[in-house]
């Protein structure tokens, strides 16, 4: 059996033999684990595109238990996100978010297509990193089909809001009497309620054109991270530290 696709590397795992083992997020089977035989070598004409970012058409032999890599033709190598630490650190994330948050042989065309966006955006274009993230949560949401509940009724009990308190757990907007304890409460207002909802609409190309108040990005982005790992069930995202250590 033989498969052909596109498809972005997400992950690029050094096996102790002269062997990759890649995670591909692809555009007809989804989410894939393949080897690349001797991937490890760079005299290895598969080595090029066994490397986190790379897109390309990727030519797979499905007959065995483990998929092997047999050719990529590959459209973009995204190499210049390694170039950048700041680039490299929000594009690690991306790619490793998408990993955690995407089942295995799971075709999610929108998905596939906005980490491709996202990954060519990075690489060829100077944009606002923090934004793309926050973009990237509140469209997991949407795609994941956890969005938030913003409309001015409580999520708990249905009564109308006279005010904006989101509680993670609750998902969403809640009324002040149906507040717990143990919540994660995040105040907002009727801009940030719009700047989510725009963000979990537009074209990502339209959003990275747009400007926003670094102070409402910086509100919402703990909100949809804590959010995502609450409602996708996610433990622990690696790449985070990464990021933090460049704002130190």
């Amino acid at each position: 059996m033989f498969l052909e696709t596109d498809g972005i590397v997400l992950k690029a795992t050094k096996s102790t033999n002269n062997d990759v083992f890649l995670t591909v997020f692809t555009r007809k089977a989804g989410k894939i684990e393949i080897v690349a035989n001797g991937a490890k070598s760079s005299k290895s004409p598969l080595a090029a595109c066994s490397k986190p970012f790379v897109f390309g058409l990727f030519m797979i032999n499905t007959s065995s238990k483990m998929m092997r890599l047999n050719n990529c033709i590959i459209h973009h190598s995204n190499f210049r996100i390694t170039e950048s630490l700041d680039k490299l650190a929000y594009g690690s994330y991306l790619l490793e978010l998408c990993n955690l948050s995407t089942h295995k042989n799971m075709i999610d065309l929108d998905h596939y297509a906005l980490i491709v966006e996202m990954v060519d955006l990075l690489a060829k274009k100077e944009v606002d990193l923090k934004l793309l993230q926050l973009s990237y949560l509140i469209k997991l949401a949407k795609f994941s089909g956890h969005m938030p509940n913003l409309l001015a009724t409580c999520t708990q009990c249905g009564k109308p809001l006279d005010e904006f308190i989101f509680e993670v757990n609750a998902g969403g907007l809640i009324h002040r009497a149906c507040m717990t304890q143990e919540g994660q409460i995040f105040k907002l207002n009727q801009q940030f309620i719009q700047i989510i909802q725009y963000l979990s609409v537009k074209d990502i190309r339209v959003i990275v054109n747009t400007k926003f108040h670094q102070s409402y990005i910086d509100h919402l982005l703990p909100l949809f991270e804590l959010y995502i790992l609450t409602h996708l069930d996610i433990h622990h995202i690696n790449s985070k530290a990464f990021i933090e250590t460049l704002s130190k």
